[in-house]
């Protein structure tokens, strides 16, 4: 299968409402759970959020059974991932290509273990990368695609079998042990 032709995603940002963090310390039978509530829009080309997304101070130690979710926004009205980038099609034109995205989703991935030295900076992230997203998307397929005024759009009413796919993948992505680093 060809990958599709989707230079990067210049533009959009992704919308969550909450942040949860939860794991096993060692030599403890109850779990150490953290949970953010705010509203943060993530800047998909610097991946900088507006606000900033608060720190949290976790014991250190050994930890096992670790889960970490984030909750898109889901307030009836607006998209929580909105992705805006170029297309290039086989004869080298270039349209762009949006992707809308609006479901209470909650993306939630584990790790086995994780242990937090004494006085370190530990960081962990939940990846969210557009482009795995839609590594399962052909050439042909998006050449195929119905464009509205100019642009492709993929949505729930616009070209929704891609849609789909696309929404899959995210699940997918978001929702496996590769999908956590803690640095």
């Amino acid at each position: 299968m060809q990958r599709s032709m989707i230079q990067n995603f210049s533009t959009g940002e992704i919308v969550i409402t909450e942040i949860v963090w939860d794991g096993t310390l060692e030599g403890s039978s109850l779990p150490t759970s953290v949970t953010h509530s705010v509203i943060t829009a993530i800047d998909v080309a610097t991946g900088a959020a507006t606000p900033t997304i608060p720190s949290v101070d976790i014991s250190p130690g050994n930890y096992s059974t670790i889960a970490m979710g984030i909750e898109l926004l889901d307030n009836g009205v607006d998209p929580n991932i909105t992705l805006n980038g170029a297309f290039t099609y086989f004869d080298g034109s270039t349209f762009p290509i949006t992707f809308i995205f609006d479901s209470g989703e909650v993306f939630e991935s584990t790790l086995t273990s994780l242990t937090i030295a004494p006085g370190s900076n530990t960081i962990c992230t939940l990846n969210l990368d557009p482009i795995v997203w839609f590594a399962g998307i052909t050439q042909s397929e998006l050449e195929e695609a119905t464009l509205s005024s100019g642009t492709i759009i993929l949505s729930e009413s616009s070209n929704p079998d891609l849609y789909d796919r696309v929404e899959e993948a995210i699940l997918n992505a978001t929702t496996n042990d590769a999908s956590i680093t803690c640095k």
